[in-house]
C-alpha cells in the first residue's frame, strides 16, 4: 500500500513538471535570440562636382556647336571668339562674378543669336545675383530639383528669352536674342546641355 502511494506520488510529480501554461510562446533558442537584423546597404547619391570652363568650346557639347555652325552662327564673343572678350563694351555680370560668357551669331552682323554664360557661385555672391535677377530685372522665379530659375519668355519683336539657372555653386544663363515660347524652350535645352558639360559625378 505504501509502495503504491509512493509510485502514485512520483507519477503525479512527473506529470506536473511536464505541464506548461496554455498559450505560452515557444522557447526561442539563445543563438537565434541574440541575432539582430542588419541594416540594408543603399548606394549613396552621386555628388556632382562643378568645374568652370575656360574656353567656349568646352561650354557646350559638340552636337550643339555643330548645330550653331549649320545655322550660320559663329563664335563672336568669348575667350576664343572672333572678337574675344572685346565683343561686349563692358564685362557681363557673369564675367564680373568670375565666369565666362560666350556669344554666337552671324559673322556679317553685330546681332547675336545666343549668349551662354557660366559663373561660380558662393554663399556671399549668390545673394547679390538673386537680388539683381529677381528685383532689378524682375524675372520670374521657379524652383525644381535643387535649381532656382529666373526667367522670362520674351517675344519675337523686342524682348529676348532669358533663362538663369542657379545652384549652390554655379550660375548658368542663356539669352536668346529673339524671344518667344519656342526659343525659350530651346534655351532650357541649352541650359541642360551646359549643366551636363560643367558638372561631373
Amino acid at each position: 500500500m505504501r509502495v503504491t502511494a509512493i509510485v502514485s506520488a512520483a507519477l503525479l510529480g512527473v506529470l506536473l513538471t511536464g505541464c506548461e501554461p496554455q498559450g505560452a510562446p515557444p522557447a526561442v533558442p539563445t543563438s537565434e535570440a541574440s541575432v539582430e537584423p542588419q541594416p540594408s546597404e543603399t548606394a549613396a547619391p552621386a555628388v556632382e562636382v562643378f568645374a568652370l570652363p575656360t574656353a567656349c568650346v568646352d561650354i557646350l557639347p559638340a552636337s550643339r556647336l555643330e548645330q550653331f555652325e549649320a545655322n550660320g552662327d559663329v563664335l563672336l564673343g568669348g575667350p576664343d571668339g572672333l572678337y574675344g572678350d572685346d565683343y561686349l563694351l563692358d564685362p557681363s555680370p557673369e564675367q564680373n562674378a568670375g565666369g565666362i560668357t560666350c556669344i554666337w551669331g552671324p559673322p556679317d552682323t553685330e546681332l547675336s543669336t545666343v549668349t551662354v554664360s557660366v559663373a561660380p557661385l558662393s554663399d556671399s555672391s549668390r545673394a547679390d545675383v538673386v537680388t539683381d535677377l529677381s528685383v532689378t530685372q524682375g524675372l520670374n522665379e521657379s524652383v525644381g530639383e535643387g535649381i532656382t530659375y529666373y526667367w522670362k519668355l520674351g517675344d519675337r519683336d523686342d524682348h529676348p528669352a532669358i533663362l538663369n539657372a542657379l545652384t549652390a555653386d554655379s550660375w548658368i544663363s542663356i539669352i536668346q536674342t529673339i524671344g518667344g515660347v519656342d526659343n525659350y524652350t530651346e534655351a532650357e535645352k541649352i541650359a541642360a546641355e551646359v549643366h551636363a558639360q560643367v558638372y561631373t559625378s
